[in-house]
């Protein structure tokens, strides 16, 4: 059963990353390859024998999550020093071009605001419930280690923070989409987030 829902779970997945592919612009080209090679790292691990082990490919996985978060930080502080140079250009006549009137602020989607958030969050979790679902040798004497021995704090305790991040992705999740049907955004984000809101959930069942 385990291995049919980690199967399954690769189908929103690849839907999510052919929607990032579709939704590609210029600076975006690292979330398309955060996409491609967790897809491939699903796919590595429904299908063995393995390419890398699980323990890599999350390795992997969260030097892109840092990198997505990173590039996020950058584009951002660039737009908002673009932004406020404009916002002080057109301070003194104001949104209706009338001296003293306030700007008009316009409040960001949440995709807008949480998008890059969540595709970094969405690597870490997947990466970890990865892990989870190796197969890799040995990984049975660790659990048997894990239950028995000094390993079972450890062992209890990576659980409890993987749950929490699960958690939190699928609510980030659940708070775009409605964001975005409320706001009745572009089709292709909304269709993004939630494919991999599906995934995630669907690899959270299979290791419960």
């Amino acid at each position: 059963m385990t291995d049919l829902l980690g199967l399954a779970a690769i189908v929103p997945a690849s839907a999510g990353a052919c929607c990032t592919v579709g939704a590609w612009r210029p600076g975006r080209a690292v979330d398309v390859v955060a996409a491609v090679v967790m897809v491939a790292a699903m796919v590595d691990g429904a299908f063995g024998p393995r390419v890398l082990p699980g323990v890599l490919w999350f390795v992997v996985l969260a030097l892109l999550a840092v990198v997505v978060a990173a590039v996020h930080r950058v584009q951002s502080a660039s737009g908002a020093s673009g932004a406020s140079g404009a916002s002080g250009a057109s301070g003194a006549s104001g949104s209706d071009g009338r001296p003293g009137s306030a700007p008009a602020v316009r409040v960001a989607s949440a995709h807008g605001r949480f998008g890059r958030l969540h595709a970094a969050l969405g690597l870490l979790v997947m990466g970890a419930l990865g892990v989870g679902m190796a197969h890799d040798p040995g990984m049975s004497g660790m659990a048997g280690v894990g239950v028995h021995g000094h390993g079972g704090a450890v062992a209890m305790t990576w659980q409890v923070v993987l749950g929490g991040l699960t958690v939190g992705y699928l609510l980030l999740t659940a708070h775009m989409v409605r964001d975005g049907i409320r706001r009745r955004t572009r089709a292709l984000p909304v269709v993004e987030t939630l494919a991999m809101g599906i995934a995630v959930a669907v690899m959270a069942a299979a290791m419960a």
